[in-house]
C-alpha cells in the first residue's frame, strides 16, 4: 500500500457518523491507530493548527486537513488533496471496524496522547 492509498484509507476512519460543533476535538492531540487486514497499522495524528503526520507501513506522511460540508480533506505534502465524510463521534478509547477506501475492513483506535510507533 503506497503512502497516498494509506492515508486515504485513514480518510474511510472517520466516515462512520454525522460529524458534530468542534469534530477534530477529540482527534487533535490524540492518535488514530489503523489496522489493516495484514496486520500492518498506520498512526494518525491531528493537530489543532489543521495540519496532520502519519506513520504508515510506508513511511510517513505530513500535510494539512480541512473540515467543510461534513468532509475531512487531507492534503499530503506534495499531493493531492482527498476528502471524505467525516464522523466526529469518536472517543479516547474507542475502537471500532469499518471499510477502508481500498475494501478491506480496518480496525480503529483512539489512543490518548501522541503514541508513537511500535518497533517490530
Amino acid at each position: 500500500m503506497n503512502k497516498f492509498a494509506a492515508m486515504l484509507a485513514f480518510g474511510a476512519v472517520l466516515s462512520a457518523a454525522p460529524a458534530f460543533a468542534d469534530p477534530i476535538a477529540n482527534a487533535a492531540g490524540n492518535t488514530f491507530v489503523v489496522t489493516y487486514a495484514n496486520g500492518a497499522q498506520a498512526r494518525y495524528h491531528f493537530n489543532a493548527d489543521n495540519t496532520f503526520a502519519a506513520h504508515t507501513p510506508n513511511g510517513h506522511v505530513a500535510g494539512t486537513y480541512e473540515l467543510s460540508g461534513g468532509q475531512l480533506c487531507l492534503t499530503p505534502a506534495g499531493g493531492e488533496r482527498a476528502c471524505l465524510a467525516y464522523a466526529g463521534d469518536k472517543n479516547v478509547g474507542d475502537t471500532w471496524t469499518q471499510t477502508g477506501s481500498d475494501g478491506s475492513q480496518i480496525t480503529v483506535t483512539l489512543e490518548a496522547g501522541r503514541a508513537a510507533p511500535h518497533a517490530h
